[in-house]
């Protein structure tokens, strides 16, 4: 089953304060109600498994200690989250990286900077089976 944004649980995994403000504010701002941020791989998980649902992580892949590729390994073996989506929010744009995440089965890629005009429809539409790989 498909949710809306505005139904959907989302869980923003980024160590950077600033961009976390900036994602969680663009979902707001898209209509998200139930979006979360955790700094680490293993405080998102931790939290995952407390919340009723979860329906997306949208995971910076380099942040310190566990990076969102062990994220993506740690969702796909766990025993409830292993359906949920994981979409790579990353800097890290060159075409090494960019094939790493496709070959490793995140379920999108966006580039930072975020475009805060296609933020959220791009997030609306991964909920909805699309698949969004923007890598510039």
């Amino acid at each position: 089953m498909t949710k809306t944004l505005t139904e959907a649980y989302i869980i923003v995994v980024e160590d950077d304060p600033n961009d976390q403000l900036i994602t969680l504010d663009l979902l707001r701002l898209g209509g998200a109600n139930r979006c979360y941020s955790r700094r680490s791989v293993d405080a998102a998980i931790s939290f995952a498994e407390r919340l009723p649902d979860v329906d997306l992580f949208l995971v910076d892949i380099n942040i310190p200690g566990r990076s969102g590729y062990e994220l993506l390994a740690d969702i796909r073996n766990h025993e409830t989250l292993n359906q949920v989506k994981v979409v790579a929010l990353t800097a890290g744009t060159q075409q090494p990286e960019v094939m790493k995440a496709r070959e490793l089965g995140f379920n999108g890629f966006i580039s930072k900077p975020l475009k805060p005009g296609e933020f959220a429809n791009q997030v609306q539409d991964i909920l909805h089976g699309s698949v969004v790989w923007d890598h510039r």
